[in-house]
């Protein structure tokens, strides 16, 4: 079944190449330009007769039915783009012009579509787009960051560091047009050579953790964070492993500090070296022995949301997380298969001082990437499942940049579905990043509450367990992450006991107020 996937993937990707050499190609609008003016005077551009069978019908006119801008029309002509066709409904041109780049990257293009392969790319992002994730649909949905970018939140203005090995097959792959062609990239360096070229030479772990949140092309794969900034940093050593690697790491680190960065991820781990006297033990994952553990705690306490992998060593004699996943303030990811279960590969927790790792999970099990080849593959590790988190958590940033860092890290992890009941293996669960988003507003503010609610997750009904008061009144609500108030009602002491709910899978807020209080999160399934 891989290797199917594999095959089709890569059919995919040639058909995307193929459709790059097509001069004929729909031009997708972001807005209605200057023609929003004509609202107010809708017989300007429909006909009595349709504007009496639109009142009859009691239709409004909607922005769909405003004629394409005039001023987009014209800057497409100056280009040198012959338009044959358009749909004002759909707000697109339909032209032909033989550098489909150039006019992809125009402010108002939302995106371009080839005709015969529905291939589309270099898309922008507007609040209530649906991104084609192609490949990477799975992976993202997981964790519910779909509804955070149909927000409108995908990473813009947010500084991502990845400090990894290298970043061969970046300059190949169309995947990263819109980062490479765009100030969004912010800079580069290489450690090991004190220089910054991180293209050649040290490998393509770190392109294929980049593609997993930076890759931006629609139908094939879109990346976590598609539209945030990044810095790229090479301090692995592909060739040899040795303590210096950590300190190269910290020397990033700092450095990312210093231009702002929100962000950083790296999928590294240290424990064990080439000479063997450098080793550690489990006893050293304490956070607080390894320089590299120290100083990803002091980025945190910078305000830098630090995202490590948890390693994989999970069937090993030391199944164990490496540092610097055992940080304090490190938010450490593990793996999970497509299906949600735990990978065996995934190291377990907790640290060695007790504390819950890894913290959440994401699918690792495997994961849509890039290669260093600049194809779409599949690959398996914890390596992959950290960056998943860390664009998204880029976007929850986006949503609240006034936040420490820390405040973003507990929503990730409040927002698992084994919050209340963590293990060593899966730690808090799989975030759930539209809750995460939700936590930070009033009414979802999940108090300690005066009751018990159970069984969570709950099916067609919740008990109601008042602890302390036998007889009680209060007003019932329950609402969806949409904000939502699905439930509303008054309830008593009595009729609490088996409570029915007809509820659709998912996670909903249950609001008490009157004799007792609180704000409950449960499941429904």
């Amino acid at each position: 079944m891989l290797k199917y996937s594999y095959l089709l993937t890569g059919l995919l990707f040639c058909l995307f190449l193929k459709a790059q050499g097509q001069t004929e190609f729909r031009v997708y609008l972001k807005d209605k330009g200057s023609s929003l003016d004509l609202l107010d005077s809708p017989e300007g551009f429909l006909s009595s007769a349709a504007l009496n069978r639109r009142a009859l019908q009691n239709i409004p006119i909607k922005r769909s039915d405003l004629p394409i801008a005039k001023e987009y029309l014209q800057v497409l002509k100056d280009l040198g783009a012959t338009p044959l066709a358009q749909s004002k409904w759909l707000n697109y041109v339909y032209v032909s012009h033989p550098q489909a780049q150039l006019i992809a990257s125009l402010p108002f293009v939302e995106r371009i579509e080839f005709p015969k392969g529905h291939q589309s790319f270099l898309c922008g992002v507007n609040s209530g787009d649906t991104l084609d994730y192609g490949f990477a649909r799975g992976q993202i949905e997981m964790l519910n960051g779909h509804l955070l970018h149909e927000k409108g939140y995908t990473g813009t203005g947010i500084n991502i560091a990845v400090i990894d090995a290298g970043y061969e097959g970046f300059l190949q792959s169309s995947a990263f047009d819109s980062l490479r062609n765009s100030p969004r990239l912010l800079g580069t360096f290489n450690y090991l050579t004190n220089d910054t070229n991180v293209f050649s030479g040290w490998g393509s772990h770190g392109t294929s953790v980049l593609s997993i949140m930076a890759a931006n092309l629609p139908d094939t794969m879109v990346g976590t964070a598609p539209d945030a900034n990044y810095w790229l940093f090479t301090t692995e050593d592909i060739y040899q492993e040795t303590p210096l690697e950590m300190d190269y790491w910290v020397m990033a680190a700092e450095f990312a500090d210093s231009v702002g960065t929100h962000v950083i991820n790296t999928s590294l781990s240290y424990q064990t070296f080439d000479n063997p006297q450098d080793n550690y033990s489990y006893s050293d994952m304490d956070g607080n022995t390894t320089v590299i553990s120290k100083a990803a705690d002091m980025a945190a306490s910078k305000g830098i949301l630090v995202i490590a992998s948890a390693g994989n060593e999970g069937e090993s004699p030391q199944p164990h997380i490496a540092a610097p996943a055992d940080g304090d303030s490190v938010l450490t990811i593990g793996a999970v298969s497509w299906q949600g279960d735990y990978a065996p590969l995934s190291s377990i927790g907790p640290s060695f001082d007790g504390r819950v790792k890894p913290d959440v999970m994401a699918q690792g099990y495997p994961t849509t990437l890039i290669d260093g080849t600049g194809s779409f593959n599949a690959e398996f590790g914890t390596s992959y499942a950290a960056p998943l988190v860390a664009g998204l958590a880029a976007c929850l940033i986006e949503a609240y940049p006034a936040k420490h860092s820390e405040e973003i890290a507990n929503y990730i992890r409040q927002s698992a579905h084994l919050f209340a009941s963590p293990n060593d293996s899966m730690g808090y669960g799989i975030p759930d990043f539209q809750l995460a988003l939700s936590l930070n507003a009033p009414i979802y503010l999940v108090q300690e509450t005066e009751y018990m609610l159970y069984p969570n997750p709950v099916q067609d009904h919740i008990i109601i367990d008042a602890k302390t008061q036998k007889n009680w009144q209060a007003e019932l609500r329950i609402f969806d992450l949409g904000g939502n108030c699905l439930v509303q009602k008054d309830i008593q002491a009595y009729d609490a006991y088996r409570a029915k709910l007809n509820l659709k899978p998912g996670t909903y807020i249950l609001i008490l107020a009157g004799d007792i209080n609180g704000v409950y999160k449960f499941q429904s399934r």
